[in-house]
């Protein structure tokens, strides 16, 4: 395949069928990278700080429509039909989603240089559209994407408040996080769209869809959405299970396939790794950043 000089190939059918390409392919689009991934781990207290407060702001915004407080009963944005009880903020469930967010927003800001990391943003996707959790639990993407901007402009403001980082750490922290908050709207509105669907030929087992799902809010349980973790299995191998005897993903693609696909794969990106010298790389470029800036400082001192 010929490319003009400076050009990269993207497969279109691993975009809808390799996590690990579709996240690098994000990264490298969005310009995600080392910068991003120290910004994210120097403000990380700021944003954890007021996370209780933007929790608060969304759950109240969702409560002034009826279309999104039903969701908050009925559990599907797809059902019309009013409660018996409409949810109120001293319910017990009321109380226990919001930890659920509360959760979502400090993993967003974690470590994005772990392949974990990546797979959990992709199961909260996978789980509002009812097939990641116990239980039916269907959001309209709508609401989501709506959800997502409300949250990136309140926290936005809440970075620019904050007495304790100066300018030039306030603009890498929002530009940061806004590029971690958009990876995850794709990754939910993946879910959602019919693009990629002809890639997707037998679709996921529904047995492998209703057997392990983890509770909202806690990405612990690593049944769920195990495609991810076979498609990022170069990084994992020794914690990493095939989800069928035969060495087939839950896509019905088998493991070799998808191994031939990452080795011509030449995409470098942060997270989601197919080589373990990508992510060794990155950790001493962050390192090297640190560094160059104490050194700065004691010169400037001096």
């Amino acid at each position: 395949m010929f490319l003009p000089d400076g050009m990269g190939h993207v497969s279109r059918r691993d975009l809808y069928t390799s996590l690990s390409t579709r996240v690098a392919y994000l990264q490298q689009f969005l310009d995600f990278g080392p910068n991003d991934v120290n910004a994210i781990n120097e403000g990380r207290k700021h944003i954890t700080a007021v996370i209780p407060d933007i929790v608060d702001m969304v759950y109240k915004k969702l409560l002034k429509h009826d279309i999104t407080a039903r969701i908050l009963s009925n559990n599907d944005s797809r059902d019309e039909e009013n409660p018996m009880d409409w949810v109120r903020e001293e319910d017990v469930r009321f109380k226990s989603r919001k930890m659920g967010m509360r959760w979502w927003i400090t993993k967003l800001v974690s470590d994005p240089t772990k392949t974990e990391y990546w797979e959990y943003l992709d199961k909260v996707g996978l789980r509002y559209v009812g097939k990641g959790r116990s239980g039916l639990l269907y959001v309209d993407y709508i609401f989501l994407g709506a959800c997502l901007g409300y949250i990136q402009d309140s926290m936005t403001q809440a970075i620019f408040s904050q007495p304790g980082l100066d300018l030039a750490h306030k603009i890498a922290l929002v530009r940061a996080f806004g590029k971690v908050i958009w990876i995850q709207n794709d990754l939910m509105a993946k879910w959602h769209v019919e693009d990629g669907k002809e890639f997707r030929e037998e679709g996921e087992p529904e047995k492998s869809r209703a057997e392990g799902l983890e509770t909202e809010g806690f990405p612990n349980d690593r049944r769920v959405s195990e495609s991810a973790s076979e498609l990022s299995r170069s990084t994992r191998r020794s914690s990493c299970s095939s989800s069928s005897d035969e060495k087939r993903t839950s896509l019905g693609r088998k493991i070799e396939q998808l191994r031939s696909r990452e080795e011509v794969t030449n995409i470098s990106f942060t997270g989601v790794l197919t080589r373990e010298e990508c992510m060794a790389r990155q950790r001493a470029a962050v390192q090297w950043r640190n560094k160059a800036e104490e050194a700065e400082e004691v010169f400037a001192a001096s």
